[in-house]
């Protein structure tokens, strides 16, 4: 039970970092994209990333950023983060619950059903909106007759589906297990 405990400090302070970390990056590549350091690290592929339209891919650095496309590609940007993050904040709450020595719970178990959730919405719904504001943004530069909106749905949409659902049954296995840990603690 110590060790178990032990990894979960380890790892309660390593999403801590994460929560803080990711955010910021994406906050500091944004504000910075036009600028010369930025653009080169783009170019090299070392930050950032290269988006999919339908004429090929597009790497950020090679974009004519105006206010409002860079505002919709940081929106998506941060669209796209926001289950990464609600995730960190569920496992936050999960391994809290681990340090304590409360494993079987039924804190627990609705802990990983809303994982499950996050997972479920994010493959349904938020990825293809991200992915569909970011092509937007990169391509609202573009001269009529070349500017998307793409709309996608794909493999890694039913991973995150295939993971939702898994994660929805271990909550239903967690929850039971839970009752059993509950009576098996108050059978005299």
């Amino acid at each position: 039970m110590n060790q178990i405990q032990k990894v979960s400090s380890y790892l309660l302070i390593t999403f801590n970092v994460l929560l803080v970390a990711l955010p910021l990056c994406d906050i500091i590549q944004w504000f910075f994209i036009d600028t010369g350091t930025i653009k080169n690290l783009l170019a090299q592929g070392i930050v950032g990333k290269s988006v999919q339209t339908p004429e090929g891919y597009v790497n950020l650095s090679t974009v004519q950023w105006t206010p409002f496309s860079k505002t919709l590609g940081f929106s998506a940007d941060i669209l796209g983060l926001l289950p990464f993050v609600l995730i960190l904040f569920g496992l936050k709450s999960i391994f809290r619950n681990y340090q304590k020595g409360e494993i079987f719970s039924t804190a627990n178990a609705r802990h990983y059903k809303y994982l499950g959730w996050i997972f479920f919405f994010d493959a349904l719904l938020i990825r293809s909106l991200s992915n569909t504001l970011m092509v937007l943004a990169v391509t609202l530069s573009n001269p009529p007759g070349h500017r998307y909106i793409n709309i996608q749905f794909g493999t890694p949409n039913m991973k995150s589906l295939f993971y939702g659902i898994i994660v929805i049954v271990i909550s239903k296995v967690m929850l039971e297990a839970s009752k059993l840990h509950d009576d098996q603690r108050f059978t005299i």
